[in-house]
């Protein structure tokens, strides 16, 4: 059988029924007998890229396809009520801050005319200025998720499964982490990929998987010509390894991908929901209540 490992740009080899063929610079091939440990380190260094390259896809399809979906989720259940919340948490503050400057200004003795009324809510308008703004951001945020779950495609079963493997394969051939050998059209290559994956663009990754087959590498190319050195990229390999799972575990821990399961259990959903309701109705009052003080402070102080 015979296995074939990526290595350093001096030469080329794969392992051939127990002997070591390697293809040097100039292209002539040449048969070298592989020691038993060489061969376990193969073996192990084999094991290893797999690894690594199944890291990578899964963090792809963590960023690319899972978190996007968990906002479109959390914004169609959740983030409708939130942004509501906030809006009344703000239209709340405001009224409690126009009743306390009003008061303030009847303490020190000012009639409580509409020019004064003015200057408060211009005051108000500067103070409120950033919760205005975040809350546009929410709002615009909330916005682009609803376009976007308008815009998507839902793929068939067997589409599907044609777009992880076109994305598995142009993985291996084009991700940086797998061949910083590439020059910057294999880079280029490799963004259109992402977002082709990103989008469920199926047409455009069968196109990118023909329009870079002359980058794929059978052989693989690592340092050079003694079997021996196979132990140090043994090593270095598990230290990317390392730090892939790092990544990946790091992109499971947070928001939005922690928030999965939780959109998941409708009672979740649902107590969620009606927490975010019963706060809004309490800033509604709280609202009312402070609108109907200022109402009779400035009964009081034109009188």
């Amino acid at each position: 059988m015979n296995k074939r490992f990526a290595m350093p740009a001096e030469g080329m080899f794969s392992i051939h029924d127990g002997n070591l063929r390697v293809r040097t610079e100039e292209g002539n091939i040449e048969l070298r007998n592989l020691r038993a440990e060489d061969k376990a380190l193969c073996a192990e260094i084999e094991e290893t890229r797999a690894r690594i390259v199944e890291c990578l896809l899964e963090i792809d399809e963590i960023s690319l396809q899972i978190n996007p979906q968990i906002e479109v989720d959390y914004a169609v259940k959740i983030g409708c009520y939130e942004n509501e919340l906030f809006r009344c948490q703000i239209e709340a503050r405001r009224a409690r801050r126009r009743f306390a400057l009003a008061q303030a200004r009847k303490n020190r003795g000012e009639r409580l005319e509409e020019q004064v009324v003015d200057d408060i809510d211009a005051q108000l308008d500067e103070e409120l200025r950033n919760w205005e703004v975040q809350l546009q951001l929410q709002v615009d945020d909330y916005l682009a998720r609803l376009d976007e779950r308008s815009r998507t495609r839902t793929l068939s079963p067997m589409e599907s499964r044609e777009l992880k493997k076109l994305h598995r394969d142009l993985v291996k051939r084009l991700h940086p982490d797998m061949r910083p050998d590439l020059a910057e059209e294999g880079m280029r290559f490799f963004a259109i990929v992402q977002a082709a994956f990103k989008n469920g663009d199926l047409e455009t990754l069968r196109s990118v998987e023909v329009a870079t087959a002359h980058l794929a590498r059978e052989d693989v190319q690592l340092s050079g010509e003694q079997p021996a050195e196979l132990a140090a990229e043994r090593e270095l390999l598990a230290a990317q390894l390392r730090v892939t799972e790092s990544r990946l575990d790091q992109l499971k821990a947070v928001p939005p991908y922690s928030l999965r399961e939780l959109l998941a259990d409708a009672d979740w959903v649902c107590d969620r929901v009606e927490q975010l309701k019963r706060q809004t109705e309490e800033q509604k009052r709280a609202k009312a209540a402070y609108d109907e003080h200022f109402r009779q402070l400035m009964g009081e102080g034109r009188a």
